[in-house]
């Protein structure tokens, strides 16, 4: 579908999502201009809808092109992790802070996407995101070591239970920091800090003693 704009050399292609994507970022969907997009992208207007149609059609190639780079991350972490769980969810949080500060503007737009989509496209990006979620969770279970689970405890619902609970604190302080990356990397020190607290309290609360 967008085969004439692969087909762009490496910095022409870079340089319109860099544009798009800072656009996007900063103002959101319904905000953002295509008019100050392909001022700074150095094209005309007419060149970037020739690519790309529509304006939904640019913003959902950047999602999924976004996804796609932070998935690869993802399973590049998960085919070395810990086979202990909460190890995983500890070391996989830091990774996901080194991709904050490395592609910064990634997580905006995505941030941006996934929580403040108009109606237009919302549907869309939480069906994508959905079927991501899905496939990314079930490489986070694969090999784990469920041998100091509590012989009490039913293993799928506290599987279920840690990960709902990771998630919340996740989405609290994204909430919490109104979608400011910036600043939400700032206080990294601090939430991982509280991410361990509570992951002491679920570990201790399912492992054996």
């Amino acid at each position: 579908m967008y085969e004439s704009f692969e087909n762009l050399s490496d910095e022409k292609r870079n340089k319109i999502i860099e544009a798009s994507l800072e656009e996007f970022a900063k103002k959101g969907y319904e905000r953002a201009s295509t008019n100050v997009i392909v001022k700074n992208a150095g094209i005309s207007k007419g060149l970037l809808f020739h690519y790309f149609k529509t304006k939904k059609n640019l913003f959902i190639y950047l999602f999924d092109r976004i996804v796609e780079e932070f998935v690869a991350a993802f399973y590049e972490f998960i085919d070395d992790s810990s086979a202990d769980i909460f190890d995983r969810l500890m070391s996989w949080t830091i990774i996901k802070f080194k991709l904050y500060f490395k592609k910064p503007l990634e997580y905006r737009f995505l941030t941006v996407s996934i929580y403040d989509s108009p109606e237009e496209i919302k549907d869309e990006i939480l069906k994508r995101y959905a079927r991501i979620s899905s496939e990314v969770m079930k490489r986070f279970m694969e090999n784990l070591d469920l041998s100091r689970f509590r012989k009490d405890v039913d293993i799928d619902r506290a599987l279920s239970f840690i990960m709902t609970s990771i998630e919340a604190i996740g989405n609290n302080y994204i909430k919490m920091y109104n979608h400011d990356i910036d600043k939400l990397v700032a206080d990294k020190d601090k939430i991982i800090d509280d991410l361990k607290s509570c992951i002491y309290i679920l570990k201790h609360g399912i492992y054996e003693k």
